[in-house]
């Protein structure tokens, strides 16, 4: 789900305009760094063998999704089965509650898997049933005004009591009708005792924001879109600018970008790392704390943070824990997290972006850009949004210093083009905006969005630079990175050997 209109005023608001982009030519100087990148005009060096990818071990998981075992997806008209959790994370040794709606009213159960390499032969467990359940059709959902925000305050309809020896990961909880429909929502289990090599934290709020529940051309709205009095999607103007965790994600119940995420976890769990997980609202809620791992890894597609986020973020940093962002576009727009109108804490993501913002204490606490609120998220991340992909297939990947520990071992040259990984959106650095001194770790031309959305040509960057304390901080700049990682058909050994060279920098540092 692109949204090219309101990210192109940013080449005006932010000062870039002609500086960035100059007769559909890459601009390769003055990034702000001594190391210039490679030009891509020089052309790839000749094409020689590639070793195959590393496969996952137990293949492909599919047991969780909607469509597995002669199951059918579940719709927002019908609403054959919807559910959605009290939380998006929960302890080990702590309840989390499901809260589903069944049309018409059936019997139906709820199962929960971890995702990730589990064990030798499968890519997912099954580690809870519910017993079979009395399913009743809940209300529809409710939209408040000012703020356009759905709402399912549906009841509870049966609570999970976690085990305190359950792994900390990602899970999906499944809901099954007797008519054979499926819906599924993620959550996380924390294990918050012990530290790892790796806490790896999912984009919950960018989940929320993107979520357009229900899709029933009335209702349904997200913090980009909104149905009109007519049915009609894409309204702008008329969106939420507050969105509840309090109701099912849209259609099957797969959060958008969803994917990214999924490809990082199902490789992260084959390798020889200590994992623990979190959502992003953990950071928030001070539930995290930093200094207990050797790298934050934020798995997807992450662009909604508190102060709160940020803050947690930024203190590991200076305590010399490492962060690796495996997207692009992350940290982009600022958000309150809101109690529920139950007064449960941290339950709505309020963002009003271009609007009027009421609950704003200072021009700087707005709910907008951080770049335009003073704190330009390159500052943090060594490069930031730039454009959506607009390529109509995805774009390679071109390698940059070729010669830097974080591609030993690849084989890889300047030049060298990694098929099918710059697509979705790209980061890039920004001249005259605060930044760190960078090492270019690719360079990939794509087609983006240039003054008045015209068509241009421009670079992705991959970036990496060390902080003073010594953590190192990685930005993809691509939404496919993960992909390489782990999804059959772009799955490359090049990607997979840099990754871990990079994620052994930063468990081994220490």
């Amino acid at each position: 789900m692109h949204h090219p209109s309101r990210r192109q005023s940013l080449l005006i608001l932010s000062g870039l305009g002609a500086a960035a982009v100059a007769g559909g030519a890459y601009l390769l100087e003055s990034h702000g760094s001594s190391n210039q990148p490679y030009d891509p005009h020089e052309g790839a060096p000749p094409e020689r063998p590639i070793a195959p990818p590393t496969p996952i071990p137990g293949g492909e998981d599919v047991n969780w999704r909607p469509s597995a075992f002669g199951f059918k997806p579940s719709n927002d008209h019908v609403q054959q089965i919807k559910g959605y959790a009290s939380a998006t994370s929960v302890g080990r040794g702590e309840s989390i509650d499901f809260h589903v709606t069944v049309s018409p009213a059936q019997k139906f159960r709820i199962k929960i898997f971890r995702l990730g390499q589990t064990s030798a032969d499968r890519a997912s467990d099954l580690v809870a049933t519910s017993p079979e359940l009395a399913g009743v059709t809940q209300d529809l959902p409710q939209v408040v005004a000012p703020t356009r925000t759905v709402l399912a305050p549906w009841s509870a309809s049966w609570r999970l009591d976690v085990p305190a020896d359950w792994a900390s990961g990602l899970y999906m909880a499944t809901f099954e009708n007797e008519a054979k429909f499926r819906s599924v929502t993620p959550f996380v289990v924390r294990d918050d005792h012990n530290g790892a090599d790796l806490l790896v934290v999912l984009p919950f709020t960018t989940y929320q924001a993107y979520n357009m529940y229900p899709w029933d051309e009335k209702l349904g709205s997200s913090l980009y879109h909104a149905w009109t009095p007519t049915g009609q999607f894409g309204s702008t103007d008329i969106c939420s600018t507050r969105v509840s965790f309090d109701r099912p994600y849209v259609g099957d119940g797969i959060p958008t970008y969803f994917d990214l995420d999924y490809a990082f976890v199902s490789w992260v769990e084959a390798q020889p790392y200590t994992v623990s997980y979190a959502s992003g609202i953990d950071l928030h809620a001070g539930r995290v704390d930093p200094t207990k791992y050797k790298a934050l890894v934020f798995s997807g597609h992450d662009e909604y943070w508190s102060s709160n986020m940020r803050s947690t973020l930024e203190y590991g940093l200076d305590k010399g824990v490492s962060a690796a962002f495996m997207a692009a576009n992350n940290l982009y727009w600022r958000i309150r997290m809101d109690a529920s109108a139950g007064g449960v804490e941290h339950r709505q993501v309020t963002c009003y972006k271009e609007r009027k913002d009421p609950g704003a204490r200072s021009p700087q606490s707005r709910t907008n850009l951080w770049r335009l609120t003073g704190e330009p998220e390159q500052s943090v991340l060594g490069a930031m949004y730039r454009s959506v992909v607009t390529d109509a297939k995805p774009q390679p990947l071109v390698v940059d210093s070729a010669d830097h520990w974080f591609w030993k071992g690849t084989g890889v040259r300047n030049g060298e083009r990694i098929p099918n990984l710059v697509a979705g959106e790209a980061d890039q650095v920004w001249p005259g905006q605060d930044g760190p001194d960078v090492t270019y770790l690719a360079v990939s031309p794509f087609t983006g969005n240039g003054k008045a959305d015209k068509p241009t040509k421009m670079p992705a960057h991959t970036v990496l630079y060390q902080r003073d304390s010594g953590a190192w901080v990685f930005n993809a700049g691509t939404f496919y990175w993960n992909h390489g990682l782990s999804t059959p058909g772009f799955a490359d050994s090049r990607i997979q050997a840099a990754t871990r060279n990079l994620l052994n920098r930063m468990t081994t540092r220490r």
